[in-house]
């Protein structure tokens, strides 16, 4: 019986340690952003995890008074497994490329690199804060939705 107890013991310790270190998914989640100043938009995106620490998605934006638009492709490299980060903050860094385009501006071709890091109220909601360098995409403020 004493020999029982001890497996069972140290079987709930290996299973509790695993759900513990569990990988997090990071796609399925649409992110929507507002940008504000000289480059005053809306922009939204849509990740599909396509490796444990990494993500793609298609990726769209409307400037705020102006008849222009830009899209593209994104790819995030999440490092929370690096940084050893538990829930709920997710940290990443990017880039992307788009393809903008409208009556205000010349159609172009974008490149751009990006950071950003979320904080998780729950499963479901979050908020973003995402830095980034590029003319077409930019980062923001904003929400991510965890589907």
């Amino acid at each position: 019986m004493k020999n029982l107890f001890t497996l069972l013991l140290v079987a709930g310790l290996f299973f509790s340690t695993l759900e513990s270190k569990a990988q997090e998914n990071y796609g399925n989640a649409l992110n929507a952003f507002v940008s504000f100043g000289d480059n005053s938009s809306i922009g939204a995106y849509y990740e599909f995890q396509v490796h444990p620490d990494i993500t793609v998605s298609p990726e769209a934006k409307l400037w705020f008074g102006k008849s222009q638009m830009a899209i593209g492709a994104r790819g995030d490299y999440y490092f929370d497994r690096i940084f050893k980060l538990a829930e709920p903050w997710d940290i990443w860094g990017g880039a992307g490329i788009g393809f903008a385009f409208g009556d205000d501006k010349e159609d172009d071709l974008n490149f751009n690199i990006h950071a950003g890091g979320e904080y998780k109220f729950n499963e479901t909601w979050g908020l973003i804060l995402e830095i980034g360098g590029g003319s077409a995409f930019s980062g923001g403020i904003g929400v991510g939705i965890h589907l």
